[in-house]
């Protein structure tokens, strides 16, 4: 062997060893990356379940209260929305209220959810508690309004797992008790009044997010609504609480001649020692005209070939009365309730001219309610609504209508019921709407007689934003739409308002409303 040959030998070696330790090195690094990425996989998962089974306690502790919510609001639906009582029980509740009770009990509230429930399913279980507490109570004398407080706590938990999740929702109810109005109920038919096809065709659509409700319309035992309109027209001839309305005694009121002879046809606004009242009207009725102009509310009257107008302005107090013998300015306000002893062809939406007479206006844009102005229309007999009834400040989002402010309510009631005679005439609204857009009317309609009827030979839709009771329900081919949680609940102590009191004594749930969602530590 060579002396080179010999020398080479050592530095094979050298390599070889050097490799070695180089795939040892690797194998380490590499070893050392798969225990990590598997410990932190792991801790991943750990975390990832962790995280999962507070998700899973979170939807345990929502679906106990979404579950809670549902079965209450189910249970207020079936016994407290329109159920009828009778004067007993009604003094009863009465007292109760008084006293500062509520008129739900805690027992009522054990009866309306499952204090704690199981899915198979998700293995998520859920453990619910209601209470309810007296948050105020008006006297109306009638009537009262309760308002309550009502708080669900749910406590969500997954089985196998030890965490636990709550959630607490707070809601206020508003219940009416006694011979309440009937402009507070949203959607109302008397028993019998509306078959399955009209059902399918009517929607309500709550114009409160928040709130909670029925999508079907209340049913009313039949004789609920009134056909007397003598307690709220007696208002407006500034008359305390007559027996009756005879020839000589609205002669007397409307300033006439006294005697028995009957009351002319004609428009007469009510002034007298007792001070200021409201429009009457005897005889039918041609046209019915409602506009704005500025500050003024207008109201314009045509019986056959005479027109007369009133025009008032609840900022100025002040009412300017247009007969066919001429312009009288009063530096006081009428009482806004026209009262009609006869029917009414046509109540549409008017446009002021040139020469300050309305004419009918079927633009979309037109409003015919002055905002800040409470106006009553009760007619006898039938009342044929054409166009749009619109009023000021009210909003459409997103195809739902909201009111700025609450206080312009328009009232239309139609009671079947000679005001004088007492004898039943034909009486009912009709609404003629149109094919290619909506007609809106904003207010609270009361149908006595034959109830409210949709005329359109083609398929239209009606919105009222507002309230519908009647005693029956037509709605053709047309699509009804009762946009609800506009009702005025602000304005009941006033001394003015307008309400249309149940014959009937009812227990009535007028608002569910969820104030406050949170979750518990």
């Amino acid at each position: 062997m060579s002396f080179f040959s010999m020398l080479k030998m050592p530095l094979k070696n050298h390599d070889s060893g050097s490799a070695l330790v180089v795939c040892l090195l690797v194998m380490a690094i590499f070893t050392s990356l798969g225990l990590g990425w598997l410990i932190s996989s792991q801790i991943f998962l750990q975390v990832e379940g962790s995280r999962k089974l507070n998700r899973l306690t979170l939807y345990a502790a929502e679906n106990g209260l979404k579950t809670s919510l549902e079965l209450i609001n189910e249970h207020l639906q079936e016994s407290w929305s329109g159920q009828e009582i009778d004067e007993e029980t009604f003094q009863q509740l009465r007292d109760r209220l008084l006293s500062g009770e509520t008129p739900l009990t805690v027992s009522d509230l054990d009866e309306m959810i499952e204090e704690e429930s199981y899915d198979d399913f998700s293995q998520m279980t859920w453990q619910v508690f209601a209470s309810i507490e007296n948050a105020g109570v008006e006297d109306f004398e009638q009537y009262l309004r309760s308002t309550c407080r009502l708080t669900v706590d749910s406590t969500g938990r997954v089985q196998g797992f030890a965490g636990q999740r709550s959630e607490e929702v707070v809601a206020l109810l508003t219940f009416y008790t006694g011979h309440l109005p009937l402009d507070q109920l949203s959607a109302a038919i008397e028993e019998g009044g509306i078959s399955e096809k009209n059902k399918e065709q009517m929607k309500l659509v709550s114009s409160e997010g928040a709130s909670i409700g029925g999508d079907l319309p209340l049913s009313l035992s039949k004789g609920t609504i009134p056909d007397d309109a003598l307690p709220l027209i007696s208002r407006g001839l500034k008359l305390l609480k007559p027996d009756g309305l005879p020839n000589w005694l609205l002669r007397q009121a409307l300033g006439l001649p006294s005697g028995p002879d009957p009351v002319p046809d004609g428009v007469y606004l009510i002034r007298n020692d007792l001070g200021p009242g409201g429009i009457f009207v005897e005889g039918d009725l041609d046209e019915l005209l409602l506009g704005i102009q500025a500050e003024w509310q207008i109201v314009q009257f045509k019986q056959e070939e005479k027109i007369w107008q009133v025009k008032f302005s609840p900022a100025t107090q002040k009412t300017t009365f247009i007969s066919p013998d001429g312009p009288e300015n009063f530096d006081w306000l009428l009482i806004p309730l026209v009262m009609i002893n006869g029917r009414v062809d046509n109540l549409a939406c008017g446009q002021p001219g040139s020469d300050g007479l309305l004419s009918t206006s079927a633009e979309e844009d037109t409003v015919s309610i002055l905002t800040g102005c409470q106006l009553a229309i009760v007619s006898s007999s039938e009342i044929n609504i054409t166009t749009n009834l619109k009023a000021q400040g009210l909003d459409w989002k997103e195809g739902v209508p909201y009111l700025r402010q609450k206080d312009s309510p328009l009232i239309i009631w139609s009671t079947g019921k000679d005001f004088q005679t007492e004898e039943l005439v034909d009486g009912g609204i009709n609404i003629f709407s149109r094919e290619n857009s909506p007609l809106t009317i904003a207010g609270n309609l009361v149908a006595g007689g034959e109830g409210l009827n949709v005329n359109n030979p083609e398929k239209g839709t009606v919105q009222i934003a507002g309230g519908l009771v009647a005693t029956r329900l037509e709605t053709g081919k047309s699509e009804l739409r009762i946009f609800t949680g506009l009702q005025d609940q602000s304005g009941h102590d006033q001394p003015d308002a307008f309400h249309i009191l149940s014959n009937k004594a009812l227990v009535h749930l007028s608002e569910f409303k969820i104030v406050e969602w949170r979750s518990k530590k």
